[in-house]
């Protein structure tokens, strides 16, 4: 919430990370600060459908700073946030729109649109309410976006092929810990002598979340026993994307929370502002590789990062095993900016080869479009 003791102060505190704050007092044009922040604070609150990520927050802010500065230059100061009139918006476009692209300075003006739309009520002229319900007034038609290019059929069943290779042998991995882990606690004399030790590895790994030093093991060969890491998101992450069909961001950010309902998993996709409704995927059940349907893919991935989520602390669905993370213990959510180097490291190393003969570049909107296109043909 803002504070006024020396300006507004917005704090954000995303699904993932360390709160953010965003700081008023430094920015020009004061008398328009307080219906700014509540605008902003009104946009990042959640279950309002807004991106809750610190990116997201960062751009709203970044694009208040940058309108500020622009007001803050014309002839005429500004009284309040009521005072800003269709030209100021008209002005800010050209200018803006000098030094950045038309696709560029759209975003920014939608984004802007979306920030004056939560302005408090009252606080704008009619005239700029009016405007800003529909932004295209202001930003012109946009350019049309150069389609994805799809992968041939050979790539992209290579792709897939490989993926659900490694990731059969990530669950079967995993799987086999998970027994031994059980033997352990239930029945341990069934043990041989090397199978307790390593069970004893696991039962403080799954009691704790560290990861314990083992003579002549890699400390992340040890967290493969019974985590996910690094190394396994790939493969898991390419099946997600061909399963889903959902955005990068989307998949990166699959919410844990989820129902189980008519055989469905229902959970909801916060950055998707355009369809609020629930993402619904089948499950075919007990019986069915959990490898080929989105639904039974889920809830194995929920399952696979569940311990990882536990000491973790996030909501997020893709957390493992990275060493690194805020609470020391090493468990964090897959950053989807990690995933694409992942991806592509996974994939030279298995020399996968484009048609050309190249090697392959796993390209991750380049996938998702692939898989979309060969649904639509059934």
């Amino acid at each position: 919430m803002p504070d006024n003791t020396t300006g507004p102060v917005v704090r954000f505190t995303p699904m993932t990370g360390r709160e953010r704050t965003y700081d008023f007092a430094p920015l020009p044009c004061p008398p328009l600060h307080a219906p700014l922040a509540a605008a902003l604070t009104a946009r990042l609150a959640p279950g309002t459908g807004s991106i809750l990520t610190l990116a997201a927050a960062d751009t709203y802010f970044g694009t208040i700073r940058r309108f500020l500065a622009f007001l803050s230059m014309q002839d005429q100061p500004l009284a309040g946030l009521v005072d800003v009139r269709p030209g100021h918006l008209y002005t800010y476009r050209d200018v803006e729109g000098a030094t950045r692209s038309v696709a560029g300075i759209g975003r920014e003006l939608a984004q802007l649109c979306r920030l004056l739309q939560d302005a408090p009520y009252g606080s704008l002229h009619s005239s700029v309410w009016d405007l800003i319900k529909a932004p295209r007034k202001i930003t012109g038609p946009q350019p049309p976006r150069n389609p994805v290019q799809l992968y041939s059929q050979r790539e992209y069943a290579t792709l897939l092929q490989t993926a659900h290779t490694d990731a059969t042998e990530i669950v079967a991995r995993l799987t086999a810990s998970e027994e031994v882990l059980a033997a352990f606690r239930t029945a341990p004399d069934t043990l041989s002598k090397e199978d307790q030790a390593t069970a004893r590895l696991l039962d403080v790994m799954d009691r704790t979340g560290y990861i314990p030093h083992a003579d002549g093991r890699r400390k992340q060969d040890t967290a493969r026993l019974l985590f996910l890491t690094l190394a396994d998101a790939a493969p898991l992450f390419i099946l997600a994307l061909a399963l889903g069909r959902l955005r990068v961001t989307e998949t990166t950010d699959l919410p844990s929370q989820h129902v189980v309902n008519h055989g469905d998993v229902v959970f909801r996709i916060n950055h998707r502002k355009e369809s609020p409704a629930p993402c619904r995927w089948e499950t075919r059940g007990e019986g069915h590789n959990p490898l080929v349907s989105a639904g039974d893919f889920y809830l194995l991935l929920h399952r696979l990062t569940e311990r990882s989520r536990r000491f973790s602390g996030s909501p997020q669905l893709w957390n493992l095993w990275t060493g690194r993370s805020a609470n020391l213990s090493g468990h964090a959510p897959l950053s989807r900016h990690a995933a694409s180097p992942l991806l592509n490291t996974w994939a030279h190393r298995h020399h996968l080869s484009a048609d050309d003969g190249q090697p392959l570049t796993v390209q991750m909107p380049r996938l998702r479009a692939t898989a979309k296109a060969l649904a639509d043909r059934g």
